[in-house]
């Protein structure tokens, strides 16, 4: 399989799996929701690192809360000031 075939692979899953979505209310304060969230890795007052389908989200900011909103699904709120996504490999069992 070329490169290109799993990048755009991933892609669909990621669609498929893994809804993010994030909303910005007056000033500095942001919540964001993600839903089939597959593990929370670390959570401290400024970082929080999910387990999503394919990869993994670091949100940075001060301070974030991290709150489960339903089965799967999590939501962060506070001053978030950077999102980051890190491609890791999909098990076939994962799928």
């Amino acid at each position: 399989m070329s490169l290109r075939d799993r990048i755009i692979g991933l892609e669909e899953l990621a669609a498929r799996d893994c809804t993010i979505t994030v909303q910005i209310h007056g000033g500095r304060e942001r919540e964001m929701y993600i839903e089939n969230c597959r593990k929370i890795i670390s959570c401290d007052d400024d970082f929080i690192t999910l387990g999503i389908v394919g990869a993994q989200i670091r949100v940075s900011g001060v301070p974030l809360i991290l709150e489960n909103f339903g089965v799967g699904g999590v939501k962060i709120s506070g001053k978030i000031s950077a999102v980051e996504f890190e491609e890791i490999p999909v098990n076939d069992d994962e799928k």
